[in-house]
């Protein structure tokens, strides 16, 4: 059955992706970018783009109604979820966060939406082994941004909207323009942050990610809460390291996290600390049995190695 998507954020890294899925799905999109500059973005994945401010919930409703909608894809919240900014994109969040939330949510409180899928974070549980959908969450350090993401979940959970929430990996993938960058730090022989060697992470590449927000977008499973990662955890260091091994580079160098915080919250933000102190594993069975989700990339390995496929093939690197 064709539904009439409407993606906020389509023109980022995961809403492009998203995107086109949806439309190689036989579905109608409209994406909402997080700027004009990516109205013409979303137009190339097969959307149409829409300029509104996402924290304007009468512009939003206009276009669900001109969309004439049925199903909400919220993917602003996964703009800064990654590992590979230093923690950048985290700055002011929380304002971000709260604003298009609740702007959301009051444009289709009045209008003939049937669901939403809202995202979040699997970093959200902390420090946690085999983490399940009902782990009790945490704010990492106690930030007002991760406790915004929190805030955020509650919202969408607890309003009358019918919706499902995923709470998803680190993102990376072709798409990521903050990978490619550690290309020019790997031939300038830069060392990074990698944070403790034993802390585990959770990832999850851009295509899986969109994967299961097709399946939850089509299937529509009332009040649920979804993990969705690859299930291989591995350190910060590991992948990075992996990722320059899969270049043909050697081995970057490490910058230890015993440097004194201020030194290190000269170049990275007081979230990358935090979240690379954790060490969690999650476990995602519940999206496999519900939805029939499985990624395709099964550990950060074989998507890394895809990435960098991906980049040859087109000449990008």
């Amino acid at each position: 059955m064709t539904l009439n998507f409407v993606v906020t954020g389509a023109d980022t890294e995961l809403g492009q992706e998203t995107t086109r899925q949806l439309v190689a799905g036989g579905h109608q999109v409209t994406g909402i970018p997080l700027s004009k500059d990516g109205l013409e973005v979303i137009r190339l994945q097969g959307g149409l783009p829409v300029d509104a401010s996402l924290t304007n919930a009468s512009e939003i409703k206009n276009v669900l109604q001109t969309a004439n909608a049925n199903v909400v894809v919220n993917l602003t919240p996964q703009m800064p979820n990654t590992l590979l900014s230093d923690g950048q994109d985290w700055k002011g969040f929380d304002k971000t966060l709260k604003a298009t939330t609740a702007a959301l949510l009051e444009a289709i409180a009045d209008s003939k939406i049937q669901f939403v899928v809202h995202t979040s974070y699997t970093f959200l549980y902390g420090n946690a082994t085999n983490a399940t959908e009902t782990t009790p969450l945490v704010a990492p350090g106690d930030d007002p941004i991760f406790t915004a993401a929190i805030a955020a979940e509650n919202q969408v959970l607890n309003s009358k909207i019918p919706s499902s929430l995923l709470r998803m990996g680190y993102l990376y993938g072709p798409q990521s323009k903050d990978l490619k960058l550690y290309i020019k730090s790997f031939q300038l022989k830069r060392p990074y942050f990698a944070g403790p060697a034993n802390n585990l992470g959770n990832w999850l590449h851009f295509e899986d990610a969109a994967i299961a927000l097709v399946k939850a977008g089509e299937q529509q499973k009332v009040g649920a809460v979804f993990n969705v990662v690859d299930g291989t955890p591995v350190s910060f260091a590991d992948f990075i390291d992996y990722f320059a091994f899969t270049l043909g580079r050697k081995q970057p160098a490490h910058i230890p996290m015993w440097l004194t915080p201020l030194a290190l919250l000269l170049i990275i933000t007081p979230q990358q600390v935090e979240l690379l102190k954790l060490a969690t594993t999650i476990k995602n069975d519940s999206i496999e049995q519900q939805l029939g989700w499985k990624p395709r990339y099964l550990t950060y390995k074989e998507g890394l190695q895809q990435t960098v496929q991906t980049w040859r093939s087109k000449n990008e690197i």
